[in-house]
């Protein structure tokens, strides 16, 4: 498909997600139910389209149920062997065709095989009149690896043959997931329709150890079923307000990435015209490609505020840095819900800026979202409720059993982590390094810099004083890059909406979940 710039992309999010497990208690059709009621108890948090019955968007990202794909494979005649990928793919109903010849190319290219195909049984009817307009066709697929070769998982050959197909299929292909972990269901109808359009949802075989869910608000676009979130890897509620510089660094490295991953052109981080949280997912899949845990990944990228803590130990001091010296952080209001397959769990950005809360029952059951109250549960029940701080995380393994809070995420992270902390001793700070000296003609200077009389005046005679500076007036002089006079550097930046619109933060004041550092590379 063509590629196109990521210059301004209008996409933004405000939303409801979470997730559903219960710890160490097996797949069950339970999850999907409780999921599902946490959505409805959503639903004031998503648009709603003019008729009535259109969503913005809604989803679900489940366990893979292999039982019953399994029993879907045997009905369709598809014999499936021990280990086995399933494909979903939105594609337009004059593209069948060609969308399969692309996949089937795109699996020669990787030692993995297509087995079959299977339509989505979907109700078209319980669907909007805009959402059935532009409703694609919706295809399951089964794929198995050739040969016992394991240089490479199974995993991350699904997520290579993936970017491969991407490259070969017709514009309009959307792949919502293909992994042998997870498998998502989404698609622009309110939340209680989502089990009344997809049958797969109301059978009581379709068992699943977790479920991320999120009920998505539109902003900025027009609502699309691509869009619609979980994603392949996450669900958020927030903005990237950083989101230009992200996209231009992680596709800047793509040629040093695809040395690493041993990759053709063909392989591209980053998808064309998404909104920042699918291209948020994109840099998480890159990270866990490269090897990363999802708990390193996410602490890079969406790093706690930990310059000026004084409780963290220096082990865990010197981890963080090295986590934030391989990205740069996507900054911004994030609630975060991830997976990889096979542990799930909850972050938020290190300014706190959206709600995370979760609730831990007395038999294992437990729930995070964007707010309280999305599932019944008498005060009996209870053995802990809380929510996440500024910065934190936690994350749960529904096979194993185990829930690990902030704490324990850090302590074990720094003992464990695949690659040991080696930023600090490459890394210079700028208090080391010297201040030139002032100039001799400092006016001089300052015009020739862009400085005018009035800021000295107004602005700086009040800050030198120990004031806060408070002029202000039109500015009727042409736009920085237009000008035939030097102007200061900071004349070129402007603010985007969302930072211009986020809570007003007083970084001394509340240094504790803030950090003005930058890194240069």
């Amino acid at each position: 498909m063509a590629r196109h710039p990521h210059w301004g992309h209008p996409d933004h999010d405000a939303c409801g997600t979470g997730f559903v497990t219960r710890l160490g208690g097996g797949p069950s059709h339970e999850i999907v139910g409780l999921a599902v009621g946490a959505l409805e108890r959503l639903s004031h948090r998503g648009g709603v389209d003019a008729d009535g019955a259109s969503g913005d968007g809604t989803g679900l990202l489940t366990a893979l149920p292999e039982k019953f794909f399994r029993a879907q494979a045997i009905e369709a005649g598809i014999e499936l062997p021990e280990r086995f990928g399933v494909g979903v793919v939105f594609l337009a109903a004059d593209r069948e065709q060609e969308v399969r010849e692309a996949i089937g190319r795109a699996a020669a290219g990787e030692p993995l095989r297509i087995l079959g195909w299977r339509r989505v049984p979907v109700a078209l009817e319980v669907l909007g009149r805009r959402a059935r307009e532009i409703a694609p066709r919706i295809w399951h697929f089964f794929i198995a690896p050739v040969g016992d070769d394991e240089t490479v998982s199974f995993e991350s050959r699904l997520a290579l043959l993936r970017k491969r197909a991407e490259s070969l299929a017709p514009e309009g292909t959307y792949f919502c997931s293909l992994s042998s972990r997870t498998i998502v269901y989404k698609g622009l109808l309110s939340p209680r329709r989502l089990p009344e359009f997809y049958a797969d949802l109301r059978d009581s075989g379709f068992e699943t150890t977790f479920a991320i869910f999120h009920q998505r608000y539109s902003t900025n676009t027009q609502p699309s079923w691509n869009l619609a979130q979980p994603f392949r890897h996450i669900a958020h509620n927030g903005e990237i307000n950083t989101i230009v510089g992200n996209r231009r660094w992680l596709a800047a490295r793509e040629r040093a990435l695809r040395g690493r991953l041993k990759v053709g052109e063909w392989f591209h981080a980053l998808e064309d015209n998404v909104s920042d949280s699918a291209s948020f997912d994109n840099g998480f899949e890159v990270r866990l490609l490269e090897g990363q845990t999802p708990e390193e990944a996410l602490l890079g990228m969406v790093p706690p505020a930990f310059e000026k803590d004084p409780t963290l130990a220096e082990n865990v001091r010197a981890q963080l840095e090295s986590f934030c010296g391989r990205g740069e952080a996507w900054d911004g209001p994030a609630a975060m819900i991830f997976t990889d397959g096979q542990i799930v769990g909850a972050k938020l950005d290190r300014n706190g800026l959206r709600p995370m809360r979760y609730l831990l029952t007395r038999d294992g059951l437990l729930m995070a979202g964007s707010e309280a109250g999305l599932m019944d549960v008498s005060e009996a029940r209870v053995a802990e409720r809380q929510r996440l701080g500024p910065g934190e995380m936690l994350v749960a393994n529904p096979v194993t059993g185990t829930f690990e809070r902030w704490g324990q995420i850090l302590d074990r992270v720094a003992r464990c982590s695949t690659n040991r902390a080696q930023v600090p001793a490459r890394r210079l700070s700028a208090d080391v390094v010297a201040s030139p000296e002032s100039p001799r003609q400092p006016k001089r200077t300052a015009a020739a810099l862009g400085w005018t009389e009035d800021q000295f005046k107004h602005v700086f005679a009040s800050l030198a004083g120990g004031k806060e500076a408070d002029w202000s007036m039109g500015d009727d002089a042409p736009p920085a890059f237009i000008s035939s006079l030097h102007r200061t550097l900071w004349d070129y930046c402007k603010q985007r909406f969302a930072q211009v619109t986020n809570p007003p933060i007083d970084p001394l004041r509340e240094a504790h979940v803030m950090s003005l550092d930058v890194g240069l590379r």
